[in-house]
């Protein structure tokens, strides 16, 4: 049983790119990160192609079982990778997707749910909702560990969060793709973001890693600041400027720890939220 493990991030260049570089560049840092020691590995929102709708949406999707996707599951070898990419769904829909998989296996994807159409974000213009919450266990099954993946504005809505905790998860993935001037008005991303994950990572006792993108894309700025966030809220791993891996051990010891001093999950009643949701729908 494995009680503590590496984790890494990787902070990549924002700009457009093809699907032949994409994967590439992937399969780069998973050959990088797995040298280091890495189990696991996290790239950002939409890290195949770029956070960039310039290109018809139809042109960059790919189905699960395309040669792109198989390249990168088939280089996951000794690693669990988390990548993010437009996925073609049933019936032609497209999902902004999270995949993790690991050993030439799928072991989770994510479809979006909280799609960012607001100030400059038009998500909703270009992909369907995504409906499921699940975990996975990205290691061995004999231990302790669990994971969730919530794409960026997933993790500003605090029932999505809650949710992916009653489902386990004890390591939180956070592909984002976070622009400073994305919101408008006095709206600090990086400032907003280091809020919100500490205080998620604090009021679940999960691990966080974020994963961003860095630099200047279609005439908006990413700023970066890709981290590792403990169980206790506070970042023990920070991206510098420019495309870099970070790192950070993960002890089990300090999920155990934070929830038992502050047990937010033991606390979650999910048949309270059914009952109010209910009680809120028949009104």
């Amino acid at each position: 049983m494995t009680h503590k493990i590496i984790l890494a991030v990787a902070q990549l260049i924002a700009g457009p790119t093809s699907l032949q570089d994409g994967v590439a560049r992937h399969i780069d840092f998973i050959k990088q990160a797995r040298e280091l020691g890495a189990d696991i590995l996290v790239f950002p929102e939409l890290s195949l192609t770029g956070y960039s709708f310039n290109r018809p949406i139809p042109d960059v999707a790919l189905r699960i079982g395309d040669d792109f996707i198989s390249q990168i599951t088939d280089s996951a070898v000794g690693i669990t990778v988390t990548f993010g990419f437009v996925e073609e769904g049933e019936g032609a829909l497209f999902y902004n997707s999270a995949m993790t998989v690991r050993d030439g296996k799928v072991l989770n994807i994510h479809r979006k749910i909280n799609l960012a159409t607001y100030g400059l974000l038009e998500e909703g213009k270009h992909f369907a909702v995504g409906e499921e919450v699940n975990s996975f266990v990205p290691l061995d099954q004999k231990d302790p560990w669990c994971a969730g993946t919530l794409i960026c504005a997933d993790h500003w809505n605090p029932l999505l969060l809650s949710l992916s905790a009653l489902r386990g998860a004890n390591i939180l993935i956070a592909p984002i793709a976070s622009a400073s001037e994305a919101v408008g008005g006095n709206f600090s991303n990086p400032k907003g973001w280091k809020q919100n994950l500490g205080n998620t990572a604090l009021t679940f006792g999960s691990y966080i890693l974020m994963s961003n993108w860095i630099g200047l894309q279609n005439d908006v700025s990413f700023w970066g600041g890709s981290s590792i966030v403990s169980p206790q809220g506070i970042v023990i791993s920070q991206a510098e400027e420019g495309e870099c891996l970070i790192f950070a051990e993960a002890d089990y010891a300090q999920v155990k720890k934070a929830r038992y001093l502050l047990p937010t999950l033991r606390d979650l009643n999910p048949h309270h939220f059914v009952r109010e949701f209910n009680r809120i729908c028949k009104q």
